[in-house]
């Protein structure tokens, strides 16, 4: 009895040291149709922009307004299919084939519209190749696509609500205030 004690008490010292397992995350299940608003921010070597964000999106469209941290509309971006139109207050309309392009062209630098609708869902683009890092939680920290890393920074619930993406001395920054699934 006495030699079963010195085989047990170890044992059960140790079990008592374990850590209890992290519980799994679950995610939130993906939207093709949301609304949200929130905050963003965006860097260059040269500029510092900040401002607010309301976005519009569903599977054959998106409009996307930007405005001033004050509120006052500064952008108004649309896609439609095959086309996407920028609206900027006292300038001509641009059109280009895709978000990217047009940003390019009326920005100079080109910001990832196509796997935002994605990565603000804490998904890569199923349609192209991604590196997932995943908290021991199983929650996303991190999504490398497109030459675009996007860190994960804090959620609320299952979605993101803070994420940094980054490229080529390019960093945006997304604080999302509110998300509607619809």
């Amino acid at each position: 009895m006495r030699a079963s004690l010195f085989v047990w008490l170890p044992v059960l010292w140790l079990a008592g040291c374990a850590t209890a397992p992290v519980p799994m995350v679950g995610e939130a299940e993906p939207a093709t149709r949301w609304t949200l608003t929130g905050r963003l921010g965006i860097q260059t070597d040269s500029q510092s922009l900040s401002g607010n964000l309301d976005w519009r999106h569903r599977p054959q469209f998106d409009v996307i307004v930007l405005a001033t941290p004050l509120g006052q509309g500064v952008a108004r971006i649309e896609r439609r299919p095959g086309e996407v139109v920028l609206d900027i207050p006292n300038q001509p309309q641009r059109r280009a084939a895709d978000a990217e392009t047009l940003m390019q062209d009326a920005l100079g630098y080109s910001l990832p519209l196509t796997g935002l609708v994605w990565w603000i869902q804490a998904r890569p683009d199923p349609r192209r190749p991604a590196d997932v890092k995943r908290e021991a939680t199983g929650r996303v920290e991190r999504i490398v696509q497109d030459g675009w890393t996007v860190d994960f920074l804090q959620y609320a619930d299952k979605r993101p609500r803070k994420l940094a993406l980054i490229r080529d001395g390019l960093e945006l920054r997304l604080v999302l205030d509110s998300w509607q699934a619809e």
